[in-house]
């Protein structure tokens, strides 16, 4: 009797745990919406990637395109990640605003995603500013760091 109200017990327990984890993975959503970050790379466009092939890297979660695009993410993902999570012209100037992964420039081997929004194009604005993307760059990096993300 002991042996089997262990058993059930065991049971029961595993299968809570495995219900858990698979909540916890089902509700783990693809950085920059799905998007390739390999994409911007190699093909100069916002491509949306596939779940078939995801990788994770830092704790984010990535679709790429296709196997080939793994193996290239994969051999340096830091190269192909977006530099900031959030749109790096209003991070220069101190804010924080979401980005919109179609709106995007490879700046020296760095991915950046900008916000759009009726109105606002942080690419556009990052481009027609006086200063140039290395001083942009150096600005965000420095707000990136004070605002603690």
């Amino acid at each position: 009797m002991y042996f089997k109200s262990l058993t059930f017990l065991l049971i029961m327990v595993a299968g809570l745990l495995f219900s858990t984890l698979s909540a916890e993975t089902s509700s783990f959503e693809p950085f920059i919406d799905g998007y390739s970050p390999v994409s911007y790379f190699t093909a100069n466009k916002a491509e949306r990637g596939n779940p078939e092939f995801s990788v994770t890297h830092n704790g984010k979660l990535y679709y790429l395109t296709s196997a080939q695009q793994v193996q290239i993410f994969n051999q340096n993902p830091d190269k192909y990640r977006p530099r900031y999570d959030v749109c790096p012209y209003s991070l220069s100037l101190g804010k924080k605003v979401p980005l919109d992964p179609t709106n995007f420039k490879v700046v020296a081997d760095t991915l950046l995603l900008f916000h759009k929004s009726e109105g606002v194009d942080g690419l556009e604005l990052w481009n027609n500013s006086a200063l140039s993307d290395q001083e942009l760059i150096e600005r965000a990096d420095k707000q990136y760091k004070i605002l603690e993300f």
